[in-house]
């Protein structure tokens, strides 16, 4: 899949991963798409929530050996579309 922006928080732990994706949404045009790296097994649990929770998009969540991979793309702007 075809990111814009990639995110790699290899090696960090829980809040950094959603923290970095969070920062860097906010950085981008609505539609982006937004990859993010992480080997922090709750990210499984952890990015498919924050995406509900703010109004982005999940387009995908999958297992790469030790690390996990999200894409997510930027929904539009207004309330609960927040980090």
């Amino acid at each position: 899949m075809e990111a814009a922006v990639r995110v790699d928080t290899s090696g960090a732990a829980c809040p950094v991963p959603i923290l970095e994706i969070a920062k860097a949404i906010r950085r981008v045009p609505v539609g982006t798409v937004v990859e993010l790296i992480s080997t922090d097994r709750g990210l499984e649990a952890d990015l498919p929530a924050w995406c509900e929770a703010t109004g982005h998009t999940l387009l995908r969540l999958e297992r790469r050996g030790a690390s996990y991979v999200g894409w997510v793309r930027k929904a539009g702007e207004g309330p609960g579309h927040g980090p």
